[in-house]
């Protein structure tokens, strides 16, 4: 279980600590759309890991039943307050396009996973047959 479980944990944790980095200036920014990117590509990664943490759990059988939107709502509602922290952090503001990136990263995620996930055409023709 804690294989599952831990690695959300630890991305939360890594995304937490850069967004408690007084004046954060990466590198990266100065590139167009650099930062937006940045954020859908964390916030994708993070909806795969709590996808996978919710789906790999006894616990709760809705959550686990639902666990690919479930993630998508986790990962949109901790976009929202990461932004709101930031907003105690000194040199850092909220950014509502920020919030925009995450949750596209997100929804990529959940996208992709569908896509991936769903029977193909040919297979669908020849089950009906």
């Amino acid at each position: 279980m804690i294989k599952y479980q831990l690695p959300p944990l630890l991305w939360i944790a890594i995304i937490f600590t850069l967004s408690s980095i007084p004046r954060l200036q990466l590198t990266f920014e100065s590139v167009l759309g650099a930062d937006k990117m940045a954020h859908a590509v964390m916030f994708l990664v993070l909806c795969l890991l709590v996808r996978r943490a919710f789906f790999y759990q006894d616990f709760f059988p809705l959550l686990k039943t639902y666990a690919l939107l479930g993630a998508f709502i986790f990962a949109v509602v901790y976009g929202i307050l990461d932004e709101y922290h930031q907003t105690f952090v000194p040199g850092r503001v909220s950014d509502f396009y920020d919030v925009l990136a995450d949750t596209g990263g997100a929804l990529l995620y959940v996208g992709i996973s569908w896509l991936t996930r769903r029977p193909k055409v040919s297979e669908e023709s020849s089950q009906a047959s």
